[in-house]
C-alpha cells in the first residue's frame, strides 16, 4: 500500500499544478520581464515590431497576455510573436490549448499591440538571452523594465501543486512511512526466514525493496487511465508538462517511502532470529512509533478541516456574473510593490494620499472602504462601509422606508442596519472621536442618517479578504472624503483598492496629472483579484475535501496499528487481567491514557486554531473577511471529526482485545 500512493499522489499533484499554470498564463515561460510606462514615446507598432525581431534572432517566444474585462478570469487574449519555428508560431497557426478547459484564449499576432496596453508582464519561452533581448528592447522603447526568473519546478508546475496540497502530502507521507516501519519492524519474520536463507542484510534490503515494482504496476494501470481522463477534459492539451511533471512528483514522494523501508529492514534484520520467529513481540520503540505518529494526523487532520471551512467560505463568497454587473467599467491602482525611494515616509503615500482626493473631488473615483469600527460600547465592533456620493450614484442603497440614499448636501450620515442591536448614540460619538475626526466641527455636531434596509452592499473588493458584498453593515456616507480623511488614509485606501475609480481612462488621466505614474504598477479591473482569489478558493476546497478525507483514513489506519502494536506486545497482561474480570477500563489504561492525551492535544489545537481566526474585535482579523466568520463553524466541525476518530480507535481497542483473549495472549 506504501507503494501504492506515490503515483496516485503524484497524478493528483501534477493535475493542480497544470491547472494553476493554466490559469496563470502560458506554459513554458521561462522569464517573465514587466514593462512599467517610462519616459519615452515610442508606438505600440514600434514595440511590436522590436519584439518579432527579438524573438526571430533568438528564436523565442514572447507573449503579452490580457485578460478579457467582462470575464477577466476565464477569458483573456495572447499577443505572440511569430518567428518560424517556434511555439508562437504553431500557436498563430493552430491556437493555444488550455489545460483548464474553462479559460479561453485567443491567440493574436503582436502585431495587434497597438489596440492594448503595451505596459505590462511579456512572458518569454526562450533561453536567457532572449530574455535579455527582450528587456533591452522595451527599455529602448521607454520603458522601465524588471526580470524575473521563472524556475524549473514552477515552470513545470510542481510548485502550484504542492501550494496549498501540503496537508494532502504530509498525511500520506506519514501514513506511507508508518506503513512501512510496521510492515519491516513490526512484522520481522520474512526478513529472518531470509536471514536462515544465509542472505545478507545488503540482500535482503535488496529483496524488499523490490517491491517497489508496485509503483511500476500501479502506474502500468494508470497511465492509460489518465490519458483517458485527460483527453475528456482537455483534448491532451500540455499533455508532455503534466507527465513530466507526474514522474518528478512520483520520485519526490517514494524517497521518504523507500528511506522508511530500508530502514525498518535494516532494524527487522539485526534482530535475533530465533525470537523473531518465535513470535517475539513488538519492541516498545515501534509501539512508542506508532503512537507518536497518531499526533501529526490529527493535527493535520484538524487544520485540513479548518483550510476547507474556510475555501469553502470564500468560494461562496460572491457570485461572479452579479460583481461584475455591480461593478461596471470601474478599476483599482496597484501601488508599485518593489522598494520605492521613500516610500517608507510621510510625504510618500500624502502624495498618493492627495492625488486619491483630487480624482475624489472631480469624480473621476469614488470611495468604497470596508472597515472594522467600535460601537462605542466595550470592545464590540461592528463591520462598516465608508462611501461618498460616487458610490451612491451607481449603487442602490436604500433607507427601511424604501427611499434611496443620495448623499447630496455636506452632512455626513450613518445609516444601522434595520433592527440591529446597536446603540446608534454610542456609535456615532466614535466615528467622530476616531474615524471621522478629521471633520469639521459643524459636520460633527450634525451627524445625520437612520435605518438602512436589509439588503446586501457592494464593496468593490479588492482582494477576497473581504466579502464582495456585505449584510448587516453601517454604512457612513462622508460627501467630501478629501476633506474629512487625511492623504495619508486617502493613500491607504487608495492601495487596498478602496477608492475606486470610475473607467480606466479616468485613472490613467490623474495618474498623469499627478506625475505619479512610477509609483503605479498596473490599473486592473475590480474585483479581477477577488475573482483570481475565488477560484484558487474552488481548487482548495477539492484540495482540502482530498487532504480531510485522506487524512481521516490516515488517522484510522494509524490507529488500528497502534492498537495492534499494543495489544500485540501487551496481549499477556491483557489476557490475564481479562481472565481476572478486571473491567475493561483497568484492561486499558495504557490506550485509553494515550487517547485521552490526543483528544487534549487535538482541543487544543483546535482552540488555537479558531482562536487566531475568529474576528476578534482588535482588526487584527476582520469581521469582513468570510474566512474569519467560518471559524467558528470549523472548530464545530474539528471537534466533531476528532471525536469520531476516537470512537472508532475505541472499537478497535474492543475488536482487537477479543482476539487476544481468544488466542490466550499468544499474539501467534
Amino acid at each position: 500500500m506504501a507503494y501504492v500512493v506515490p503515483p496516485v499522489l503524484a497524478v493528483v499533484l501534477a493535475f493542480l499544478g497544470c491547472e494553476q499554470l493554466s490559469q496563470t498564463g502560458v506554459v513554458g515561460v521561462s522569464t517573465v520581464v514587466t514593462a512599467a510606462v517610462g519616459s519615452g514615446s515610442t508606438s505600440n507598432g514600434a514595440v511590436a515590431a522590436s519584439l518579432e525581431r527579438v524573438a526571430r534572432e533568438h528564436d523565442a517566444t514572447i507573449v503579452r497576455t490580457v485578460a478579457d474585462r467582462s470575464a477577466p478570469t476565464s477569458r483573456r487574449t495572447a499577443l505572440v510573436t511569430g518567428a518560424p519555428g517556434t511555439r508562437g508560431a504553431e500557436w498563430l497557426r493552430n491556437g493555444y490549448a488550455e489545460f483548464d478547459p474553462s479559460i479561453t484564449t485567443a491567440v493574436r499576432p503582436m502585431s495587434a499591440l497597438d489596440r492594448y496596453d503595451p505596459a505590462g508582464p511579456y512572458e518569454v519561452v526562450g533561453d536567457e538571452q532572449a530574455a535579455r533581448a527582450t528587456e533591452h528592447a522595451l527599455v529602448a522603447a521607454g520603458f522601465e523594465t524588471t526580470s524575473e526568473r521563472v524556475p524549473v519546478l514552477t515552470r513545470l508546475g510542481i510548485t502550484g501543486g504542492a501550494d496549498g496540497s501540503e496537508g494532502l502530502v504530509g498525511a500520506l507521507v506519514l501514513g506511507c512511512v508508518v506503513l512501512c516501519l510496521v510492515g519491516t519492524v513490526g512484522t520481522p519474520r520474512r526478513t529472518a526466514v531470509r536471514g536462515l536463507h544465509g542472505h545478507g542484510v545488503i540482500a535482503v534490503v535488496l529483496s524488499e525493496v523490490a517491491e517497489v515494482r508496485t509503483t511500476l504496476v500501479v502506474t502500468s494501470a494508470l497511465v492509460p487511465v489518465v490519458a483517458l481522463v485527460l483527453w475528456a477534459h482537455n483534448g491532451l492539451a500540455v499533455w508532455s508538462v503534466f507527465a513530466v511533471a507526474a514522474v518528478v512528483c512520483c520520485s519526490a514522494l517514494l524517497v521518504p517511502v523507500l528511506t522508511a523501508h530500508v530502514l525498518g529492514t535494516v532494524i527487522a534484520s539485526r534482530r535475533s532470529i530465533a525470537l523473531t520467529l518465535r513470535g517475539d513481540r513488538p519492541s516498545s520503540a515501534l509501539v512508542l512509533v506508532a503512537q507518536a505518529a497518531r499526533l501529526p494526523a490529527v493535527v493535520v487532520l484538524v487544520m485540513a478541516v479548518f483550510d476547507l471551512t474556510s475555501a469553502t467560505a470564500l468560494a461562496r463568497s460572491a457570485s461572479a456574473e452579479r460583481d461584475l454587473r455591480a461593478a461596471g467599467d470601474t478599476v483599482q491602482l496597484w501601488v508599485t510593490p518593489d522598494p520605492r525611494p521613500g516610500s517608507h515616509t510621510q510625504p510618500y503615500w500624502d502624495r498618493i494620499g492627495r492625488l486619491a482626493g483630487r480624482a475624489l473631488d472631480q469624480h473621476r473615483a469614488l470611495l468604497s472602504a470596508p472597515t472594522e469600527v467600535s460601537t462605542g460600547v466595550g470592545r464590540s465592533t461592528v463591520p462598516a462601509l465608508f462611501v461618498d456620493a460616487g458610490y451612491l450614484r451607481r449603487q442602490d442603497l436604500r433607507t427601511a422606508a424604501g427611499n434611496r440614499i443620495t448623499g447630496t448636501g455636506d452632512e455626513i450620515t450613518v445609516w444601522t442596519p434595520s433592527g440591529a442591536d446597536i446603540d446608534r448614540a454610542a456609535l456615532v460619538r466614535a466615528l467622530t472621536e476616531w474615524e471621522l475626526r478629521g471633520a469639521s466641527a459643524v459636520q460633527k455636531s450634525s451627524v445625520g442618517g437612520g435605518a438602512l434596509a436589509p439588503r446586501p452592499s457592494y464593496t468593490y473588493p479588492g482582494d477576497a479578504s473581504t466579502g464582495s458584498w456585505l449584510t448587516g453593515a453601517v454604512v457612513v456616507v462622508v460627501p467630501d472624503p478629501s476633506r474629512v480623511f487625511t492623504p495619508d488614509q486617502l493613500g491607504s485606501w487608495l492601495s487596498t483598492g478602496d477608492v475606486v475609480f470610475t473607467s480606466e481612462h479616468a485613472a490613467d488621466r490623474a495618474i498623469d496629472e499627478s506625475g505619479l505614474r512610477d509609483e503605479f504598477s498596473a490599473v486592473v479591473p475590480v474585483g479581477q483579484v477577488a475573482a483570481e482569489q475565488q477560484r484558487r478558493a474552488g481548487t482548495l476546497v477539492v484540495v482540502d475535501v482530498l487532504t480531510v478525507t485522506s487524512g481521516a483514513v490516515v488517522a484510522v489506519v494509524l490507529a488500528g496499528l497502534a492498537v495492534t502494536a499494543h495489544q500485540r506486545r501487551h496481549g499477556r497482561s491483557v489476557f490475564a487481567d481479562a481472565a481476572a474480570g478486571r473491567s475493561f477500563f483497568h484492561m486499558h489504561r495504557l490506550l485509553l491514557t494515550v487517547e485521552s492525551a490526543l483528544l487534549s492535544v487535538a482541543a487544543v489545537v483546535t482552540v488555537d486554531a479558531w482562536w487566531q481566526r475568529r474576528p476578534d474585535g482588535t482588526g487584527a482579523v476582520s469581521v469582513l473577511d468570510p474566512a474569519a466568520l467560518a471559524a467558528g463553524p470549523a472548530a464545530a466541525v474539528a471537534a466533531f471529526v476528532v471525536l469520531m476518530l476516537s470512537v472508532v480507535s475505541v472499537v478497535v481497542m474492543v475488536g482487537s482485545s477479543r482476539s487476544v483473549v481468544r488466542l490466550r495472549g499468544t499474539g501467534s
